[in-house]
């Protein structure tokens, strides 16, 4: 199959797949459904052992459960705060501030980067737009954050500076975490070092607003998986809805303080012959009394690299399900690139 059909071919499969999904029924979740794993000691350390010990922690999550939290990442809470709060300056303008730098239209500086108002959407086959608004900045290579449209500094001063510290560390964890998932794929510890050398990624900064009552197929972000090798979640409030396979339902995360979300993507799950799962999950319409903020980040590799199956993921008899594809050529259709 070409590329480009396996690209369509797994967007309908997906679009299907989540219109099917029972979202009616929310569980709160338990340790089991989203572990935690602490880096501290191996970032302080940098000791193989413990390198190995987080692998073999992280196997069985990616093998079973698909999400965890991570503490001891190293980023200063005071960074993260800041974040939330130019996420909370630019999304709470008037509108006529925010729209300028729209994603996606005529004058848009970067393809898939900007600001998208409620009820639009990323995805276009998706049949309803989110209950949510962003803004979403995007590395890729010969790409960088200073290519992309910043709001009026008049309006929200500290927006850029606060948006590239969080950036470049939230990037750094994401970097740090890799040699954590090819020893949890027992690969050797730089085996992705390559394909991560210029990596492809998005930032959100997503403002949740309070609604009524809405219609049973409306969320804040409707239910999916991630395209992603692997994403890292900020969250200052609840909303996130997870679907435990083990469990047969859908449970909601908590916010665990100084941690992030850490969760597959499609890309990981194809990268590993389905050998780590890609899960389903959503966030409701929020009803609390504030809005709700979170901050994901979604990581991948150079979007030009090939990825064929690993080699610890096929034998005889799991042969590769997936053709070698890179982002470029398996997502970015379905992306909107």
């Amino acid at each position: 199959m070409a590329t480009d059909d396996f690209a369509e071919a797994r967007e309908r499969e997906l679009v299907a797949e989540a219109e099917l999904w029972d979202v009616s029924t929310i569980a709160p979740a338990t340790h089991d459904d989203i572990p935690i794993v602490d880096v501290s000691a191996w970032r302080a350390s940098g000791d193989p052992a413990e390198l190995d010990a987080l692998g073999d922690q992280v196997r069985v999550i990616g093998e079973e459960v698909g999400f965890h939290f991570l503490t001891g990442h190293g980023i200063d809470a005071s960074v993260i705060a800041d974040a939330f709060a130019a996420a909370k300056a630019f999304l709470t303008l008037p509108d006529d501030a925010k729209l300028p730098i729209r994603m996606d239209t005529p004058d848009t500086v970067v393809p898939g980067a900007g600001y998208l108002p409620v009820g639009e959407r990323k995805l276009p086959r998706r049949a309803k737009g989110n209950l949510n608004e962003a803004i979403i900045f995007k590395r890729d290579a010969g790409l960088s954050l200073a290519d992309a449209a910043w709001p009026d500094p008049a309006l929200v001063p500290d927006f850029r500076r606060a948006i590239e510290v969080y950036a470049a560390e939230i990037e750094r964890v994401a970097l740090e975490l890799v040699p954590v998932y090819a020893r949890a794929l027992q690969l050797p510890a730089d085996f992705f070092a390559g394909a991560m050398r210029d990596p492809f990624w998005r930032l959100r900064m997503t403002r949740y607003h309070p609604v009524g009552d809405v219609p049973a197929d409306e969320f804040g972000i409707a239910p999916h998986v991630d395209t992603t090798f692997f994403t890292l979640l900020a969250q200052d409030t609840e909303g996130l809805t997870i679907r435990s396979e083990r469990r047969g339902e859908w449970v909601a995360a908590p916010v665990v303080a100084d941690a992030l979300v850490v969760n597959t993507g499609e890309l990981l799950k194809q990268w590993s012959n389905d050998r780590f799962v890609s899960v389903k999950h959503f966030v409701p319409p929020h009803q609390g009394p504030a809005d709700r903020y979170s901050i994901p980040f979604f990581f991948n590799a150079n979007a030009d690299w090939p990825m064929r199956v690993l080699p610890t993921c096929t034998d005889e008899a799991h042969p590769p399900r997936y053709p070698a594809v890179s982002y470029r050529q398996s997502q970015a259709a379905a992306q909107g690139e």
